[in-house]
């Protein structure tokens, strides 16, 4: 869509996909059946837009209708008339509608002071982590500084390399594969895995497809790991090249909680693609405490605190009814959230 390209350099992640096209599967193809979308125009023109993302969403025992604010912004020749409150406002009506029940988000600096100063949201406590794995420590060094992590401080571990274009066998019955579309098999390991967290976005086959199998989506890898031919795991990764570096992002990752050895299984397999294709880093965003947290340190993946921008990334949210029961189960001591990078709009 022009507007946004030229008001906020849209999309927010690169992609070779046409970004009309890449506007229609975000907002208007979503698999729930409707969109969160308003526009202001002037002259048949827009001139301020606003937009919501709606998901289906776990909170506790409870699956509700969320929806997570994105792409927000109005033309700098109309700024300082209330564009942007309008069509928030034509938004939420939208919302309810629609039974919205919960929104959510992940803001920059200056999105996170309005959103929990002026509009109510809360701020979960959640902390999120950055795990990263070097590949090729040379060209990794010589591009990138950050933090504490030094060189001396990376441990190596050795990977097998493989061809991972193929089906593979891993022996004792596990089996890795790629997938170009997901079916119900992913529904039955979601109704098993999502047992072991109080939040997350529900990631059922229509969902997955929609998010990650559609052309118009981008490009994403998706392995899956069987047992005996069972679906025990699946990993969603996505190339990235900043700064003159190359990226291998795992965005999604999803493990039946029966087959624990099916999460370090696709890591590997993740990690020998990276090789492959001469990948300097590996990436993976996971709450601190997350159980998959430990597979990640025991293959030689190094952790620090996620940003956005100049802020720690956040997750906040904001019961649309009041603070009630949501609420309560979203702010509790221990939660167990299921969050990673494909549940933002940044992939």
């Amino acid at each position: 869509m022009p507007f946004l390209e030229t008001t906020m350099g849209w999309p927010a992640t690169s992609t070779t996909v046409d970004h009309l096209e890449h506007w229609r599967w975000k907002f208007l193809a979503n698999p729930l059946g409707f969109h969160l979308v308003c526009v202001a125009l002037h002259g048949g023109k827009v001139i301020s837009h606003s937009a919501s993302l709606p998901v289906r969403f776990k909170v506790g025992d409870r699956t509700v209708i969320a929806s997570q604010g994105v792409d927000l912004c109005t033309d700098p020749a109309y700024r300082g008339a209330g564009l942007i409150g309008r069509t928030m406002a034509c938004r939420n009506l939208l919302k309810d509608e629609h039974r919205v029940e919960l929104d959510f988000g992940f803001p920059n600096k200056a999105s996170y002071r309005i959103s929990v100063t002026k509009q109510g949201f809360t701020d979960l406590g959640i902390v999120m982590l950055q795990h990263r794995y070097i590949i090729d420590e040379e060209q990794f060094f010589k591009k990138v500084r950050f933090g504490s992590i030094k060189r001396l401080g990376h441990s190596s571990y050795q990977m097998i390399r493989r061809s991972l274009g193929p089906r593979i066998d891993a022996g004792d019955g596990m089996t890795l594969d790629s997938e170009t579309k997901v079916g119900a098999e992913f529904d039955e390991m979601y109704a098993r895995a999502s047992e072991y967290f109080d939040v997350m976005i529900v990631r059922d086959s229509g969902y997955l497809n929609w998010r990650y199998c559609d052309p118009r989506a981008g490009e994403f890898i998706v392995r899956t790991a069987r047992n005996k031919g069972q679906l025990v795991g699946y990993m969603v990764m996505r190339e990235e090249t900043k700064d003159g570096s190359r990226f291998l992002n795992i965005v999604d990752c999803l493990a039946d909680p029966r087959s624990p050895d099916a999460i370090s299984l696709l890591l590997t397999d993740c990690i020998s693609l990276a090789r492959g294709m001469d990948i300097e880093t590996v990436l993976c965003c996971l709450p601190e405490g997350h159980p998959y947290g430990k597979h990640l340190a025991e293959l030689g993946f190094l952790s620090q605190v996620r940003y956005t921008g100049e802020q720690e990334m956040k997750v906040i949210a904001l019961e649309r009814a009041g603070s009630g029961p949501l609420m309560s189960t979203l702010t509790k001591r221990g939660l167990r959230a299921h969050i990673m990078l494909g549940d933002t709009d940044w992939v």
